[in-house]
């Protein structure tokens, strides 16, 4: 008998999360079908790359792929991009946090907006939040501020404060590696509240809510208005070849167990050395695979081929 053909498969993945989720269900797809598969390294989501072929597929955000697909919201580009198709979404509960310094004295954002202080803020998270209340991250900047890009853990945060580099963090709270936020919340770094006028408004143009509750972490003593950032979708083109998408949703369906458990990261505090003695662990994924191939959560219309497989099994 002639064997089968390998086919190829290209992800994309641009952080630690991405390369666990892509090593666990690239060994779920190897044990379906002879298959080639590499990681091309992209940069932040790989959309472009998607859209251009060169990758096969990647790791996106829900509402992202709602408005990039649909051409509406506040991600939407230039036009529809409709070649967007979806294999299965993971649970990732996420959403956007702005956490000042206490020595600032910044209780809310229109204070921000009104007294226009110089802070040095780590993280450029979900401008459209700072817009609703007339200000920008160039505003910070032009008031004497700073503005830069940097890792959610414990140990940046550390440095940062200890340089006197901190006065505000902003950026997405999962629970991928999410010790920067524990560590500003024991500093007493005040959690800012998004207004219910300004959430609706941002609502209005296609963003969703997050309601975050009192206690989710130190000094978060009311429920807060987030702005959300949920689920992990892998998203492919409607070229991709109907088997292999086929073969993918019943490789997610088969291995969640297996996929779950590699999203699992240990780790250790920064204060600590090795040999290690007390470990830390977390999981980019907030609850258990299941509904994976629910169309209100994925943002684009499932691929034929994953369709099929779901349909096959009778949950379509």
């Amino acid at each position: 008998m002639t064997p089968s053909p390998h086919k190829s498969i290209r992800f994309g993945s641009s952080w630690s999360t991405q390369l666990r989720l892509t090593q666990a269900i690239g060994r779920g797809l190897a044990a379906l079908t002879p298959i080639d598969a590499t990681v091309v390294i992209t940069g932040p989501g790989g959309l472009g790359q998607l859209a251009d072929g060169e990758i096969d597929v990647a790791f996106l955000k829900s509402l992202n792929n709602e408005h990039r697909y649909t051409g509406k919201g506040y991600f939407a580009g230039d036009k529809p991009d409709s070649w967007m198709r979806t294999i299965a979404w993971l649970p990732q509960e996420d959403r956007f946090l702005f956490a000042v310094a206490p020595w600032t004295g910044i209780t809310s954002f229109e204070e921000i907006a009104s007294t226009k202080p110089a802070l040095k803020v780590g993280g450029r998270a979900a401008p459209m939040v700072l817009n609703e209340y007339g200000f920008s991250y160039d505003d910070i900047v032009s008031w004497g501020g700073t503005v830069s890009g940097m890792e959610h853990t414990a140990t940046e945060a550390q440095a940062r404060y200890e340089h006197g580099e901190l006065d505000a963090l902003f950026g997405d709270g999962s629970a991928f590696d999410f010790s920067a936020w524990e560590w500003v919340a024991t500093h007493g770094y005040r959690f800012l509240d998004i207004s219910d006028e300004v959430m609706r408004s941002l609502e209005s143009k296609g963003l969703r809510r997050n309601v975050t509750p009192a206690g989710f972490l130190m000094g978060v003593d009311h429920t807060l208005n987030a702005l959300d950032d949920s689920h992990i979708v892998l998203t492919c083109n409607e070229a991709l070849d109907d088997d292999i998408a086929y073969n993918l949703a019943k490789a997610i369906d088969l291995n969640k167990r297996d996929i779950e458990l590699t999203s699992i990261q240990l780790g250790y505090g920064p204060d600590a050395k090795l040999p290690v003695t007390q470990l830390t662990h977390w999981s980019s994924l907030t609850s258990q695979i299941e509904r994976q191939w629910d169309e209100s959560i994925v943002g684009a219309p499932l691929h034929p081929g994953a369709r099929r497989y779901y349909q096959e099994i009778g949950v379509l």
